[in-house]
């Protein structure tokens, strides 16, 4: 007997076929019989030793299996609740029984809750950059994956940020024009996602000469010149998440790219101090976030203040609009644009609003109005937040600040289950977070 898969079915949740923390769903499981002999009436158990998953029904009916057959039970699903307060990313060990007269076989398998904060895909042959990267995340407790392969297209979507770490010639990843990682990473963006990508040769070489896919245009990036060896030191850029922030670079040196922002919403965040030439850029496309660099951020060398590699990939965090925690730059400067995020999302009976104005104050001198609101799906008000009049004329909101909304519209009366949307509006700058509501 072979386990092949599970799925998760939420029809009746907020069906974006995975488990979220507060969601019962149905589980089903996929069986290949790769012995000699037919099933006739196989039947299975599941069990767990989360604390955060109840299964209400761990009972599944698969019957007959003839020899080299796959069956799901669909029609006899396992049924299991995560509770409101499971952490995103949350790995649930699950074991799985099969057995028939004369037969027994165990499966161990990780179910994961709701979504991970982020995914690192580091198929680069010198991998130090990505490993480091992921283990400032993990510092920083920000939940995550780490892996050479990058998932199906269809599993992204688990994922609220995505490091990718090509490396530097010799020693790097060509990404195919025609490559599945390719088209993966541009649906990704069109879905409303946020990506980072390194590589000394991805911006001009690559696609010019190799094949590569053009990230440029959605990244923002001119990439004007195939580079030298010269790279470092780098320094980040005034009015932008990096400002104060100045690195030597001690890693691969060799044919490093080098890009200048261009087109709607991409801005600079470094440049190269001594060689005066561009080299990190940055994008606010709307519905998609982006930063770009050739350098591998992992072989930058940690400084004082805020010129440490644990500080900018906590800042790139933040510019994504994932924030748990702030990290101060030199002088008490926050490194926190502005944000909007909704914890726990979905949520059964009331989600903490999390929001940071951030560089929109200290770059315009102040906000002189903040308004929070909630729609529906129809566009309709809900509820309108009056936040506190000293948080709305205050001059500087870069650290987070937080509201409450319990479920209900502006008559105290319980919204129904489905999808909603936080607008956050600070003078001209509006952000928006989607909620999904599951009773």
């Amino acid at each position: 007997m072979q386990l092949i898969e599970t799925k998760v079915y939420d029809a009746s949740g907020n069906n974006n076929g995975r488990l979220d923390p507060g969601e019962t769903v149905n589980l089903t499981a996929f069986l290949k019989n790769i012995g000699g002999q037919a099933f006739t009436n196989l039947s299975t158990t599941l069990s767990t030793t989360s604390p955060y998953i109840t299964i209400t029904d761990n009972a599944g009916a698969f019957g007959a299996i003839p020899v080299d057959s796959t069956k799901e039970n669909y029609a006899d699903p396992y049924v299991i609740q995560a509770a409101a307060n499971t952490p995103n990313g949350h790995a649930a060990p699950i074991r799985l029984i099969a057995s028939e007269t004369g037969f027994c076989d165990t499966f161990d398998f990780n179910l994961t809750v709701g979504t991970y904060h982020y995914l690192v895909w580091n198929p680069d042959p010198t991998p130090t950059s990505g490993q480091i990267i992921d283990s400032l995340l993990r510092t920083l407790n920000y939940n995550g994956v780490i892996t050479t392969a990058l998932p199906t297209r269809g599993a992204l979507d688990m994922y609220r940020a995505i490091f990718v770490c090509l490396g530097i010639f010799p020693n790097n990843k060509v990404i195919a024009a025609t490559s599945p990682e390719a088209q993966a990473l541009a649906e990704y963006l069109s879905a409303g996602g946020r990506l980072y990508l390194e590589g000394g040769d991805v911006w001009y070489y690559d696609p010019l000469y190799m094949g590569g896919y053009d990230f440029n245009p959605s990244f923002g990036v001119n990439a004007t010149s195939d580079g030298s060896s010269d790279l470092g030191p780098v320094v980040g850029q005034a009015g932008t998440f990096t400002r104060t922030m100045n690195f030597n670079y001690a890693g691969e040196n060799i044919y490093m790219d080098n890009i200048s922002p261009t087109g709607s919403g991409a801005f600079l965040i470094f440049n190269d101090q001594d060689n005066l030439y561009d080299c990190g850029v940055a994008r606010d496309a709307g519905t998609f976030r982006t930063v770009g660099c050739p350098f591998e951020l992992g072989s930058l060398v940690d400084a004082s203040g805020a010129s440490t590699r644990q500080a900018l990939v906590d800042s790139i965090m933040k510019f994504f609009g994932i924030s748990l925690v702030a990290i101060e730059a030199a002088g008490g400067q926050d490194v926190m644009p502005f944000s909007l995020e909704a914890i726990p999302n979905p949520f059964r009976d009331q989600t903490k609003i999390l929001f940071s104005i951030g560089h929109s104050a200290t770059q315009f001198g102040g906000v002189k109005s903040i308004e929070i609101k909630i729609y529906d799906a129809g566009g309709r008000l809900v509820k309108s937040f009056a936040p506190p009049s000293a948080l709305s004329s205050a001059t500087n909101l870069g650290g987070p600040s937080a509201l409450t909304w319990d479920g209900t519209d502006q008559t105290g009366r319980r919204v129904p289950s489905g999808v909603y949307f936080i607008h956050c509006q600070a003078d001209a700058k509006r952000r928006v977070q989607k909620v999904i509501v599951a009773r």
